[in-house]
């Protein structure tokens, strides 16, 4: 049976925002309140321990969904949905976004975006038009060796310049940082805490070993629960009044 995308039988409104996947609830990927989260395909990193390798390696041979159907899926559970997260892959470079915000935000929804503060520029241009409501940016490491954690030849600058507009507090937002044994090591994440130093929230991740990038990624064992927590703990004394939890339902 073909996909009920295909099925739908208005023309995409907003072709040139490669939307790959679609999450029509979810209570994990805003605090904890309900959202629907829309996944683009294509990012400019290649971190060996993404999850999303379909996303990242190979999105030409995912379908795109329609974003009239998304639009219409969002209207029938508009009574309960209010919220919608639009993540990857990487958002910011695609011209589209612009545009998928907008009508989001035209028909009532607020917007959180995920990114990887690659294009500050971007981030800035959607807050300073009203069009972002919650940042969620992925903190890979620290900056000294970015290349490390994203796997290719990184701007360091505009990173640190997201990081910076995002401080600056224009709207709510968290830092999120996955922590891999033998890519990183326990003072790469107290470093990186001190380099978003003062945020509001860090969530220092737990590595879970599945379909990665590089497949070797795969079989590595995570770090313990009890070195996560004391890790953590160590962290939180950096950031002080932030809180450093697990994922957004602690």
């Amino acid at each position: 049976m073909s996909p009920k995308w295909k099925r739908c039988s208005l023309l995409s409104i907003l072709p040139d925002f490669p939307v790959k996947g679609f999450i029509e609830t979810s209570f994990i990927d805003w605090k904890t309140q309900l959202a629907s989260v829309l996944f683009s395909g294509g990012c400019n990193f290649r971190c060996p321990f993404c999850h999303n390798r379909s996303l990242v390696l190979s999105p030409q041979s995912m379908e795109d969904i329609p974003f009239d159907y998304i639009l219409g899926r969002l209207r029938k559970f508009r009574q309960w949905i209010e919220r919608a997260v639009i993540s990857g892959g990487e958002p910011t470079m695609h011209k589209g976004l612009f545009g998928a915000v907008e009508t989001l935000k035209e028909q009532g929804f607020k917007v959180k975006l995920d990114t990887n503060g690659s294009r500050p520029e971007v981030i800035r241009s959607l807050v300073e038009a009203g069009l972002i409501d919650y940042i969620a940016m992925d903190v890979k490491g620290p900056l000294r060796a970015y290349e490390r954690w994203c796997g290719c030849s990184v701007d360091r600058k505009k990173i640190r310049e997201s990081i910076d507009f995002i401080l600056e507090g224009r709207v709510d937002y968290e830092f999120r940082m996955t922590l891999v044994p033998f890519l990183h090591r326990e003072e790469d994440a107290c470093q990186a805490a001190r380099e978003i130093k003062p945020a509001r929230r860090f969530f220092l991740q737990q590595f879970v070993p599945r379909e990665t990038l590089n497949e070797k990624f795969a079989r590595i064992k995570p770090f313990s629960p009890e070195r996560m927590k004391a890790v953590r703990e160590t962290v939180a004394g950096i950031l002080e009044n932030a809180p450093v939890r697990r994922h957004i339902h602690e």
